[in-house]
């Protein structure tokens, strides 16, 4: 029986490679690689990673100096006057104000008034020197040097124009730039290990999806196995029957057994194309994809010797979740100290380059004119009545709760490793008494065979020995599955599951 079973198995495997001749052919590492491109939470985590180098590459620019430009236009309604109109008139009229007033004060002097009466040659030269003075028309020079000065004094503002650039340089900012430095580098890793998290939720989905199929397909050979062996015994009742050894009665439970099992056989079959459907879904192939995986065409799922090690401490660096949380510590312990920067002294360089128009450089000008300067600004926070003091506290209380949930997340995978180390020598255990239970199954069936040829084992017996045959060959297919999954749940538990990760 099992010389048979074994060419019928050969009989499966020449038909099934004959068939994925037309098929695409997968490795496990294929169905990985696959998954990643495909996953969409994979590709947003993997999106997060690039916007927190973006965030470094600007946080890194606050080293560096600041420039910029700055441009202003202003019309104003009215110019600017330095004096009032009653004084603008007087300066444009000092000149015959002047001449006037002299002339006043000459003419009612009594002394120059009586000599010049009195003395016809001073008179004379009075008038020659009065003549001059109304001839060099010294009043309207005088008058236009006034008006001139009380132009100067109203300032032409109707369009102002006003350009400037400005170059900042932080000295000191109390410890901030770097501690903002260090959070996006922070963040940035952070980004990193999610994306290593998500890509091994991704794994490990692909893999139950993956031996799964092998699992259904497994079985489904198996199924079509044990449907030849009834359709065998199916056979043989009925020629027993006609020659008097067998009844009706044994006929009908053979073929009631046939066709339980024809319908499993339906079933696993179903179930393989909804597999593989699922399969092609993680993949990111249409649905309807002919795929045949490698582990399908092996006759048996051998297990890797794949043993996992680690460390407590390769376990706390590895573990995505872990070293996500150390690094939200890290991010915490430096936001509290940006916290505590904008209540500390700043210092900065500034240096500005500013073009008018007026411009007042050489006089009120009707032109653009520039000037530079530097400046050293220095800020100091004297009071907010312990604003500063309650945000650092805060930023303190997040650093410790996290520091907490980190603590216990530590003891949660510490003792999360030890169970799947159980579970594997368990499917160890599960897997060698499914061996064994094989074994007695195959001879079971043998002796039952032989038995029922000779006429001395009923047909019930021999169906219950096909029964336990084919259960314990499906244990055996279950043990393996469980036994490799088992190694695979281990590995996502220690952070070191990967796309290459042998079987």
């Amino acid at each position: 029986m099992k010389h048979s079973s074994r060419i019928m198995i050969a009989v499966c495997m020449m038909l099934m490679t004959t068939y994925t001749m037309a098929q695409t052919v997968l490795t496990l590492e294929d169905c990985r690689a696959m998954a990643l491109e495909n996953n969409g939470q994979s590709k947003m985590a993997q999106e997060k990673v690039t916007a927190a180098e973006y965030d470094s590459k600007a946080a890194f620019a606050n080293y560096l100096p600041k420039v910029s430009a700055t441009a202003l236009y202003l019309h104003n309604s009215e110019n600017l006057n330095l004096i009032s109109e009653e004084q603008s008139g007087t300066l444009s009229n000092m000149g015959s104000s002047l001449t006037s007033g002299i002339m006043n004060s000459v003419m009612t002097d009594p002394t120059f008034l009586g000599m010049y009466i009195s003395d016809a040659d001073f008179k004379k030269k009075v008038d020659w020197a009065m003549k001059k003075v109304s001839d060099s028309h010294i009043d309207e020079k005088l008058n236009k040097l006034g008006g001139d000065f009380s132009d100067n004094l109203s300032l032409d503002i109707q369009n102002v124009y006003v350009g400037a650039i400005t170059v900042e340089e932080p000295l000191y900012v109390g410890g901030k730039i770097r501690a903002y430095n260090k959070v996006t580098a922070y963040a940035k890793e952070l980004a990193e290990t999610q994306l290593n998290g998500e890509d091994q939720k991704v794994l490990v989905t692909v893999d139950e999806a993956y031996w799964q199929i092998v699992s259904v397909a497994n079985k489904l050979r198996l199924t079509e196995q044990y449907v030849e062996l009834l359709r065998q015994m199916d056979h043989n009742v009925e020629v027993m029957k006609n020659e008097g050894v067998a009844t009706a009665s044994d006929q009908l439970s053979v073929r009631v057994k046939l066709n339980e099992a024809e319908m499993s056989q339906i079933k696993a079959q179903n179930g393989l194309i909804l597999s593989k459907m699922l399969l092609c879904q993680l993949c990111g192939l249409p649905l309807d994809s002919e795929i045949m995986l490698k582990d399908e065409l092996n006759e048996t799922l051998e297990i890797p010797a794949d043993e996992v090690t680690y460390t407590e401490e390769g376990l706390y660096e590895d573990r995505p979740e872990l070293k996500s949380l150390q690094l939200a510590v890290n991010m915490y312990d430096m936001k509290s100290k940006i916290v505590r920067a904008d209540y500390l002294p700043t210092v900065a360089l500034m240096g500005n380059y500013l073009v008018t128009n007026p411009s007042a450089s050489n006089g009120i000008a009707k032109e653009f004119h520039g000037m530079w300067n530097v400046s050293l600004v220095a800020k100091i926070p004297v009071f907010h009545f312990g604003e500063g003091l309650n945000k650092y506290r805060r930023a303190k209380s997040d650093k410790i709760i996290t520091q907490y949930q980190l603590d216990d997340a530590r003891g949660k995978v510490t003792l999360q490793a030890s169970q799947y180390e159980k579970k594997i020598a368990e499917a160890d255990s599960r897997l060698e008494m499914a061996l064994k239970n094989m074994e007695n199954a195959e001879e079971n069936l043998r002796v039952a065979n032989i038995g029922f040829k000779e006429g001395v084992v009923e047909s019930s017996l021999v169906l219950a020995a096909q029964t336990a045959w084919l259960k314990a060959h499906s244990e055996e297919i279950d043990a393996r599955i469980d036994r490799i999954m088992a190694t695979v749940y281990l590995r996502q538990v220690t952070g070191q599951l990967s796309v290459n990760d042998k079987k």
